[in-house]
């Protein structure tokens, strides 16, 4: 196990030796596609996704966790509708008209 320490997040985080070294092979490569400013920000990005892993109650980081969030902390966040169970269900039935052919208004 490693201590880690990264933009996001002030405290050091424990991750798995192979965990640490895709996240420097991911920022390295993220230097040389995108530049430092843009690779800075995205390890912001993950720094905030360990560390609300960590601060969550997670002991560690280990590879499968780490390659989850370096490959997907940029994938926004879809907001959802506070849409009340009417709401709910006319979407459904404008959804399945749709499905089949009707005018989805």
């Amino acid at each position: 196990m490693e201590e880690i320490s990264i933009a996001g997040h002030g405290e050091s985080i424990p991750v798995s030796a192979v965990a640490a070294r895709m996240l420097r092979e991911r920022l390295d490569e993220a230097v040389q596609k995108r530049g430092p400013e843009e690779a800075a920000a995205f390890e912001e990005l993950i720094g905030v996704r360990l560390g609300s892993l960590i601060d969550g109650g997670m002991p560690s980081i280990d590879v499968a966790t780490m390659r989850s969030v370096v490959l997907y902390v940029e994938t926004p966040v879809e907001e959802e509708e506070a849409t009340s169970g009417l709401g709910r269900a006319v979407q459904g039935f404008r959804d399945r008209l749709a499905q089949r052919g009707g005018p989805a208004r």
